[in-house]
């Protein structure tokens, strides 16, 4: 069972009822493919993402993120800035009932090689993937928007498709 739900431009989604979350999110492509994990709070798959600690810069969380759930240690000349996400529609509910707005500050790290990975505690599996194949596979929608705007970003003309509400 989900222990969380994603909501994005989502009518039906809960108002918040906690403080707002700030994380990084990160995309990491090697040899062009892009690594998806499946993630264990909502069985959907997405990117490297978590919360921003209190004593630690973004860069900061998406490296100690990308070591948590992937095993693959980058360092902060690997991670190029992306994008802020912060539409106030972007909001998790989870199953105790705290409700958040989410805030992600997203980075990319273009790769020479395929890095081994270790699938973290937060992640059912880790997978390299071909950009075509990313509409085969459904998403967290917060993960979706970041996705789609590295395709965007990099060119890469690959339409993903469009979820339904409830994540």
């Amino acid at each position: 069972m989900p222990t969380a739900l994603y909501y994005l431009h989502d009518p039906f989604a809960p108002d918040p009822n906690c403080p707002t979350r700030f994380g990084s999110a990160l995309v990491i492509c090697a040899k062009g493919k892009i690594l998806l994990e499946q993630r264990a709070d909502n069985f959907r798959w997405g990117i490297v993402s978590g919360d921003l600690h209190d004593t630690e810069t973004f860069r900061d969380c998406a490296i100690r993120q990308a070591i948590k759930e992937t095993g693959i240690h980058l360092y902060h000349d690997q991670l190029n800035e992306l994008k802020v996400f912060d539409d106030p529609s972007r909001i998790v509910s989870f199953l105790d009932g705290n409700i958040y707005r989410i805030v992600s500050f997203a980075f990319f790290a273009d790769l020479d090689e395929i890095p081994e990975t270790t699938v973290g505690k937060g992640s059912i599996e880790l997978r390299w993937v071909d950009p075509q194949d990313l509409p085969d596979y459904q998403f967290a929608i917060t993960h979706q928007e970041i996705l789609e705007y590295y395709l965007l970003k990099k060119n890469l003309q690959v339409t993903l498709p469009q979820p339904s509400f409830l994540q």
